[in-house]
């Protein structure tokens, strides 16, 4: 049976797993992600690539707008080395193996497509919480990806109104992301949102702390807009949750008690987490993978 090497690039962190044909992870292991250098991020997959010499092929998932057929990133979201950048080719030419890159929210939602709770479901959508607010659309048992690969990007949906004019500080991604918070707690409390990660904030919020409790309502509040505007958007029959916080037991209550109050239409059964969490995106990279493959009935 075929193995593959699967990649999920994040702002913090990259994770990446061998996995087998059918989507099983062999063995998987995380590297921190050197934002401001595009070629060290390239050259630490590579050297993770050299580890493995029987490889049928390499799948990437990777932030920001791309092209999924010719692996080219128009705006490589949180590294913006990756700006204008074709990884697909540098990586083969290199390499001598088939890669696909595909967004990663959208390989969440492959992911759950495949292997998860979207597997019965032909209208849904993957909402993605943690450095910012990302998503995937599914219409008709297909992804969604725009015009220009930029669809699903849920994160600059204004949840705040425009009165200040900074339309950054207006959108979902700051108001219902886990920076957002951090830095928002920090600059409140006078520290260094460096310092402090989201599980500190959720302890302070269990602890009691006024400034955390005002801030992680905010937080809940701002998603469950978020999730009221996009169901009325899209009418699907699931919105799934992914990203670290969703393994958080009271994550999903909260969104639905949250989004129900806002409009009892919602159903709020529809709101759930993500099955595979953080495997996800290598699932999903490797389902793009096969799939790429198949329609273009190419051999691997």
């Amino acid at each position: 049976m075929s193995n593959y090497l699967a990649f999920d690039i994040g702002g913090t962190e990259i994770k990446y797993g061998l996995l087998t044909e059918s989507g099983d992870i062999l063995e998987k292991g995380i590297f921190p992600t050197v934002r401001n250098s595009g070629e060290a991020i390239l050259q630490a997959i590579l050297a993770k690539v050299s580890l493995f010499p029987s490889l049928a092929g390499i799948a990437l998932s990777a932030p920001g707008f791309v092209n999924n057929e010719t692996g080219f990133i128009e705006l490589g979201g949180a590294i913006k080395d990756f700006d204008g950048f074709n990884i697909k080719t540098y990586l083969e030419e290199v390499t001598k193996l088939p890669v696909t890159v595909e967004n990663d929210v959208n390989c969440v939602a492959l992911a759950e497509k495949w292997k998860g709770k979207a597997k019965d479901h032909e209208h849904f959508l993957c909402m993605t919480v943690g450095t910012g607010v990302g998503g995937a659309i599914f219409i008709n048992d297909r992804l969604y990806r725009g015009v220009s690969f930029g669809a699903g990007e849920f994160g600059y949906m204004i949840t705040h109104g425009a009165k200040s004019g900074a339309a950054l500080k207006n959108t979902l991604s700051w108001n219902g992301s886990i920076t957002g918070i951090r830095e928002r707690y920090a600059a409140r409390k006078g520290l260094q949102a460096a310092d402090l990660t989201g599980l500190n904030i959720f302890q302070a919020y269990e602890a009691g702390d006024s400034i955390a409790l005002l801030e992680v309502e905010r937080f809940y509040d701002s998603l469950a807009i978020g999730i009221h505007n996009l169901y009325f958007l899209f009418n699907p029959s699931k919105i799934l949750i992914g990203g670290a916080v969703s393994v958080r037991e009271e994550l999903i209550p909260e969104l639905r008690r949250r989004v129900t109050s806002l409009n009892g239409y919602i159903k709020g059964d529809c709101i759930e987490a993500c099955e595979w969490n953080n495997d996800a995106g290598m699932i999903g990279a490797l389902y793009h993978h096969h799939q790429t493959y198949v329609q273009e009935g190419r051999r691997e």
